[in-house]
């Protein structure tokens, strides 16, 4: 097959942990490289950006990461609704210059679900689409924001006329079927997986080493965008609270622009707290690099207000790193309570703060949850994962192409 994966609003090839760059850019580049390893040719088409230099990379033996010409490289997202239509367009010029024919395309957030209907339809191709998060979860989860006004109908709409909606946990089906209307009939859970050739256990003292963090500290970690909805100000919060296991440092890995006002409250929060030695900010950084830190931490913490699934979840524990996370979203299906680490079902400090506590005082029970996140991570597999998608597409291809010929 030649499948078409569309990220409009950011590169795969970003950091992780710079502005909009997170799990769903893990997600593309596993999908689309594993993908391409049991045969398919992929083309994923992005924006491009201050940072592409070159039009085409590679992604695997055949396929293509493809940046595409789209208004000004450093247009907010809040105004790429607006670029849809040229986006489009050049996506099309591009193929036709490439004497390129794609079987389906496979649209990733609600942007590009703009851009996958439009090029399905031009195309006479089958469109499918995974949203990642969804308006009216965030809203849910986080009642302000900066939304764009048409999100949600754009969702419904997407939901409507797209052939497959790809998901990748049972709790999406719920959120849909709650908030939206009922689309069984055409949703499919597709679990992701982890890269176990990056994400593996290695020895704590020579991570910590290499980062230049004092082997005595206990460290507990935070890795994601700085953004209201991952609650990383909870997080501060509860750091403050954490006084009776000796030294402990906070590391905050993810973007870091000095135009954010959320990282400039949570820098602000760290000096009202008298926090300025405990919490160390990394900035954004390549995501091969992730492993190190996974390695070197004790424990890590996601107290998101929202999640759709939580990647770094997933790769904290292949590291041997239990976790301590919100009960929220898609995290349940990952963190196994008491055994891979904590889900806290409360948005407030002192419970992140005693389950904290609770692993960083009793080393017995980190090794147990160590082990057992171990083996959670291990059962998730990209192979099992591109293997479903692949067979997704090729029953939407095949029941496409048979109503087509009615």
């Amino acid at each position: 097959m030649k499948i078409g994966l569309v990220s409009f609003h950011t590169c795969p090839m970003a950091d992780l942990g710079e502005k909009d760059a997170g799990g769903m850019n893990v997600y593309l580049l596993n999908l689309a490289a594993k993908l391409d390893s049991i045969g398919h040719t992929v083309y994923v088409f992005t924006r491009s950006h201050k940072h592409s230099e070159d039009s085409d990379m590679s992604v695997g033996t055949r396929s293509k990461l493809v940046h595409i010409s789209a208004g000004p490289t450093e247009s907010p997202k809040n105004e790429l609704i607006n670029l849809v239509f040229e986006f489009s367009r050049n996506i099309q010029i591009y193929t036709e210059n490439e004497n390129l024919y794609l079987d389906i395309l496979h649209s990733h957030y609600w942007l590009s679900g703009l851009v996958g209907d439009l090029l399905s339809e031009s195309w006479g191709i089958p469109h499918v689409i995974t949203f990642h998060t969804l308006a009216k979860t965030k809203l849910r989860a986080l009642t302000f924001g900066d939304e764009h006004t048409s999100r949600s109908a754009s969702e419904y709409r997407l939901m409507c006329r797209s052939d497959k909606i790809l998901v990748l946990t049972q709790k999406e089906v719920q959120d849909i079927d709650q908030l939206y209307g009922s689309f069984s009939n055409k949703i499919s859970v597709v679990p992701p997986g982890v890269d176990l050739e990056i994400f593996y256990q290695s020895d704590k003292k020579a991570s910590r080493y290499q980062l230049n963090i004092p082997g005595q500290n206990n460290v507990v970690l935070f890795v994601g965008r700085i953004d209201p909805i991952k609650g990383l100000d909870v997080l501060v919060k509860a750091l403050a609270m954490i006084s009776s296991v000796g030294v402990t440092t906070l590391y905050i890995v993810g973007g870091n622009e000095e135009s954010n006002e959320y990282y400039q409250f949570i820098k602000s929060l760290v000096v009202e707290l008298g926090l300025d030695d405990k919490v160390v900010f990394t900035g954004a950084i390549a995501h091969a690099s992730l492993a190190t830190y996974y390695s070197a931490a004790d424990v890590l913490v996601l107290p998101s207000h929202y999640e759709s699934l939580g990647f770094v979840v997933i790769e904290a524990m292949a590291c041997g790193t239990p976790v301590v996370a919100s009960r929220v979203g898609g995290i349940p299906s990952i963190v196994e309570h008491g055994s891979t680490g904590y889900l806290i079902p409360w948005r407030c400090p002192e419970a992140f703060a005693t389950q904290i506590e609770v692993l960083l005082k009793n080393k017995d029970l980190h090794t147990f949850m160590s082990k057992e996140a171990i083996k959670k991570a291990y059962s998730l597999s990209w192979d099992a994962s591109s293997e479903k998608a692949a067979n997704l597409y090729s029953e939407v291809i095949s029941g496409w192409t048979n109503t087509q010929a009615i």
